[in-house]
């Protein structure tokens, strides 16, 4: 079961490289001042919400670690919903002004931090052997070494 575990979060993680690429890779053809511009811009975006997206996957990891009824479910209307409620609102306004240039970036930037999310909580854990869920809480992960005894909040190092 751990290896079949492990390939699953493989072929998660290779799946969301590949939408990634797929996304970003029509804005290396690009030609002109404004066009090199908004490649400067996607790449930023996509760099800044795959980082974004796995700092706060892991933290909701963990804090779906900490308690009962605690479920990645859940935090995802705490951590998923604003951000796709600001990209809608950007696509419709940037829609309105007649903006396409800008329409892929927020796209991008919105995909990426959705990969990231995603990665963090289900994909890496899976390559790493550990628990994924959706809908029940997840048991807290096990000690790197197993010999340590586990930290408690006096324990500074």
């Amino acid at each position: 079961m751990p290896l079949a575990r492990r390939a699953l979060g493989t072929a998660w993680l290779v799946s969301w490289c590949a939408v990634l690429y797929l996304v970003a890779s029509p804005w290396r053809e690009l030609g002109g001042l404004e066009s090199e511009f908004l490649r400067w811009l996607e790449w930023w975006a996509l760099c800044a919400g795959v980082a974004l997206g796995f700092t706060i996957g892991r933290a909701v990891r963990d804090w779906a670690q900490t308690g009962a009824g605690r479920t990645y479910a859940r935090a995802t209307r705490l951590i998923f919903h604003p951000p796709l409620l600001l990209t809608a609102c950007a696509l419709v306004v940037l829609a309105q002004r007649g903006e396409r240039g800008p329409v892929g970036v927020v796209a991008t930037a919105f995909l990426a931090y959705w990969a990231g999310l995603d990665v963090a909580f289900g994909a890496v854990p899976m390559m790493e052997g550990k628990d994924y869920a959706v809908l029940r809480g997840l048991a807290p992960d096990a000690a790197a070494d197993g010999d340590s005894p586990p930290r408690t909040a006096w324990d500074r190092f």
